[in-house]
């Protein structure tokens, strides 16, 4: 199906030219020219190459543009480009990457933030010829398969290296954040002996300090992290006490009030500020001086 341009011809009635008839220059201008709309491509790894442009332009033919003037930086199957926070594809016109939708993003959960009404920016119109720029984004090289590696634009909350190696092993889940480990070992994505070992003392640790010692899951969890002997109860109850001093007393008082006979329940999660049993002391700041 041929693409309409504005001036109401078809991409099959206005032929695409060859990169080496695109007259380019390598210098970030701001133009905006109400005869001619232009591009740039920009890159951290060369000179960023700005050009006229027609909206009939694919993103196939920028890329060979890039590649005939970086043949040994920047060649064919070693880079994408990128807008609106989007890997576009080859037989996208850049009157179809230009048209003025809103950029990508993450829209957190309604149940997670409902007051959430952040509008992201919007791309520019071709037909307003305002300055387009199209981001070159280059791939990674992987030794193991000898290919490059697909771009991932996903969040990587552990640093590029460790979130890459994690990704692959499957320890990750869609949001790039850590699986639970009894998963990973059930699945058997996690095998060493050692790390397997470590987690079921870990695993009952959290158990006793839990059921025994009242303690918090999450304040479980983490002194079983800390401490060296993941399986040592009076040392996890240590650093509690160091660390988490007032968890632990409160812990201390639930212990008491069970010792007594009254059935007691821990609360795992930290109450909410407007909760009518929560009292919050508001402190007014001191007059200013001279006042």
């Amino acid at each position: 199906e041929n693409y309409t341009l504005e001036n109401g011809t078809t991409d099959a009635e206005d032929p695409l030219p060859r990169p080496e008839e695109i007259e380019i220059e390598t210098v970030d201008l701001y133009r905006h020219d109400e005869e001619q709309a232009y591009v740039t491509l920009m890159s951290q790894e060369v000179k960023s190459l700005n050009f006229a442009a027609e909206e009939n332009y694919t993103v196939r033919l920028c890329k060979e543009l890039v590649a005939y003037h970086y043949p040994d930086e920047l060649p064919l199957g070693s880079f994408e480009l990128l807008a609106s926070n989007k890997i576009r594809s080859d037989e996208e016109t850049l009157g179809e990457v230009f048209n003025g939708d809103e950029y990508y993003c993450d829209r957190p959960d309604e149940a997670e933030d409902p007051d959430f009404d952040w509008k992201p920016r919007k791309e520019q119109v071709f037909s307003d010829k305002m300055l387009m720029q199209l981001s070159i984004w280059k791939k990674e090289w992987d030794e193991e398969t000898k290919s490059y590696e697909p771009v991932d634009l996903s969040y990587m909350p552990y640093g590029k290296e460790l979130t890459k190696q994690w990704k692959k092993l499957g320890y990750l889940d869609g949001k790039n954040m850590l699986r639970d480990e009894g998963e990973l070992i059930a699945e058997g994505k996690i095998t060493d002996p050692d790390k397997i070992a470590d987690y079921r003392k870990r695993e009952g640790l959290t158990s006793t300090l839990r059921e025994t010692h009242l303690i918090r899951k999450k304040d479980a969890l983490e002194a079983a992290g800390e401490i060296e002997n993941k399986d040592d109860v009076d040392e996890a109850l240590a650093w509690l006490q160091r660390h988490k001093e007032k968890d632990y007393n409160a812990a201390l008082k639930l212990q008491g009030r069970r010792a007594e006979g009254e059935e007691v329940e821990v609360e795992e999660e930290e109450p909410e500020p407007d909760d009518p049993d929560v009292e919050v002391y508001v402190c007014e700041p001191p007059p200013l001086r001279g006042m």
